[in-house]
């Protein structure tokens, strides 16, 4: 039995219809998030927005808390695969190019993800799971270990979490700027992280020295 506060889903679905009606109320979800914001969005606009009753809704998810919890889960997921395709070209990329990719692919994925801004409000324990949040990590520093296989994993990994919270600054700028006034920004959010790898670990063909 859940306890009242649980973020856990209610009933985890084990038929096509019923992954079906969870992914139809997380989207309704995302629109009613991204629309009116963390705080104002309700259970009750959600099922509306879903088309669906009430009572379903919570069949599902005990609360709101419930539901964020799975949307930003979801979101985690898609950024995880989005990263993943980058980290297949990494031998084949350049730092710069690697950065280039990685901050236009972020910007992208904000753009085409409504509620993602707006779920940057939500308190921290409706954050993304750490078990994607690691995945993350490992992507990225799987990237700095194909470029440079000598680099000690535990390096690899301080590059990578000193990363992520870099992406994370970028995302909560965004959420503080109109689409059109954030490129000049992105563009220093490049600088800034290149200038940061470059610093710390050489890239070029054949080079091992890490800077400590």
């Amino acid at each position: 039995m859940l306890s009242p506060g649980s973020t856990q889903p209610r009933r985890i679905p084990c038929q096509e219809r019923g992954e079906r009606r969870v992914a139809e109320l997380i989207e309704a979800a995302e629109s009613v998030i991204a629309e009116t914001g963390y705080e104002s969005a309700t259970m009750s606009a959600i099922a509306e927005c879903a088309g669906a009753p009430i009572g379903s809704l919570y069949q599902f998810f005990p609360c709101k808390a419930a539901i964020t919890q799975a949307l930003r889960a979801a979101y985690g997921k898609q950024f995880e695969e989005t990263y993943a395709a980058l980290a297949e070209e990494a031998k084949a990329l350049t730092l710069k190019q690697f950065v280039g990719r990685l901050i236009d692919s972020t910007a992208r994925f904000v753009d085409t993800h409504p509620a993602f801004l707006a779920l940057l409000d939500a308190p921290r324990s409706r954050r993304t799971p750490p078990a994607i949040r690691n995945l993350i990590r490992e992507r990225f520093a799987g990237f700095f270990l194909a470029r440079q296989p000598r680099l000690p994993k535990t390096k690899a990994l301080q590059l990578a979490t000193v990363t992520m919270h870099i992406m994370k600054a970028l995302n909560h700028l965004s959420a503080e700027v109109s689409p059109e006034e954030r490129e000049p920004f992105v563009r220093e959010f490049k600088v800034v992280l290149y200038s940061y790898l470059k610093a710390r670990i050489e890239f070029r063909a054949g080079a091992t020295k890490v800077h400590e």
